[in-house]
């Protein structure tokens, strides 16, 4: 085999780089063009659920400060991340044929979409994530976060597990439709009860910590809220165990689209690389 040069593979990099930066860039102008609900409607379901259940913390125990950190703040560290995973991999299973009259172009593949997709969601809740972080700055007249760097790494770890479980579902309910059907309402109805949104995973006993813990969502969550406070008490969470579940997913998930990518093309596409290869 023939050795590239560094050049070239850098090349190749910046390349991709570009690709999957105008995917993104396209499905923010196509949620522009549905108006200002299209771009801003995956914030509604997330910010109401942060509404409602502040409106009940203070309802119930009184506009005091929380002993740990800000409670908007601690709902936003759960919720956000968890709505970012969920849209991401929900994303990635339906998010093929959207975009399959794109795949006529030689260089651009289903993996492209779906990176360009999970990019644009990755930024729209990333952006929702610091307008409460900035808010809650402004209320309590200090930066709440004490580890910045470890936040933008969780988070963005988060959206990894999004895209390796969404990636491996999308390949699997090519071939089992039943599966994609199945983990979508999974991620949805399940991981929302055991992700630690609506509670610390402190306050769970130790009976039933490990089922909740099982969870990887539940874990980055806990050590996002870790950053704003490193008090905050969190036992049994695990950084290793939340980065492990991460990367393989993210391996898993590109090992399996690697050996199945022709699922995914539309058959013309797939038809005309068959005639090239020929």
């Amino acid at each position: 085999m023939r050795r590239r040069p560094p050049r070239f593979v850098l090349a190749q990099v910046l390349l991709q780089v570009r690709l999957v930066s105008a995917v993104a860039r396209r499905e923010l102008q196509l949620r522009a063009a549905k108006g200002l609900f299209g771009l801003a409607g995956v914030f509604v379901e997330p910010l109401a659920l942060i509404a409602t259940f502040l409106a009940l913390r203070i309802g119930l125990r009184g506009a005091g400060q929380d002993s740990y950190m800000n409670v908007a703040l601690w709902l936003a560290m759960g919720f956000v991340p968890f709505f970012m995973f969920s849209d991401i991999a929900i994303k990635a299973i339906g998010g093929v044929e959207k975009n399959s009259e794109l795949y006529f172009y030689r260089r651009l593949k289903p993996l492209d979409s779906l990176m360009g997709n999970a990019l644009l969601l990755s930024q729209i809740f990333g952006f929702l994530l610091l307008v409460f972080i900035v808010g809650v700055s402004i209320w309590e007249w200090r930066f709440p976060i004490q580890d910045l760097g470890a936040l933008i790494f969780l988070f963005l770890g988060i959206a990894l597990i999004g895209f390796g479980v969404g990636l491996t579902t999308l390949v699997v309910g090519k071939r089992l439709p039943v599966v994609a059907w199945v983990i979508q309402l999974f991620l949805r109805r399940i991981l929302l009860w055991t992700s630690c949104i609506f509670f610390s995973i402190s306050i769970v006993p130790d009976v039933f910590r490990p089922w909740i813990l099982w969870n990887p969502i539940a874990h980055g969550v806990e050590l996002l809220r870790i950053t704003a406070n490193p008090a905050y008490p969190a036992p049994g969470v695990s950084a290793a165990y939340f980065w492990i579940w991460a990367f393989a997913s993210l391996g898993f998930g590109l090992f399996i689209y690697g050996n199945n990518e022709e699922l995914l093309l539309a058959p013309d596409k797939l038809e005309s690389e068959l005639e090239g290869g020929d």
